[in-house]
């Protein structure tokens, strides 16, 4: 069965995948990146880690903004 080949834009492919459903964008990744999901366990372990420090800490990770959770990230990195 011979290949079909279209040339379309990078751009446009990006838009179109951001375009999909989160499963589909899910399986794309999937087909990308073969180790995605122990990535995602990666992820998930240290979400649960810095939630966990927090809350020892009497920090609630979920009020943090995005500029305070990368201060505290940093804060925490060069702890250690």
């Amino acid at each position: 069965m011979p290949r079909l080949t279209l040339d379309v834009p990078e751009s446009q492919i990006v838009e179109l995948v951001r375009a999909l459903p989160a499963e589909s964008k899910q399986a794309v990744l999937r087909a990308l990146i073969p180790d995605l999901d122990e990535i995602e366990k990666l992820v998930d372990y240290g979400s649960a880690r810095v939630r966990d420090v927090c809350a020892r800490r009497g920090v609630d990770w979920e009020r943090l903004s995005e500029e305070a959770r990368q201060r505290l990230v940093d804060q925490l990195l060069h702890e250690g």
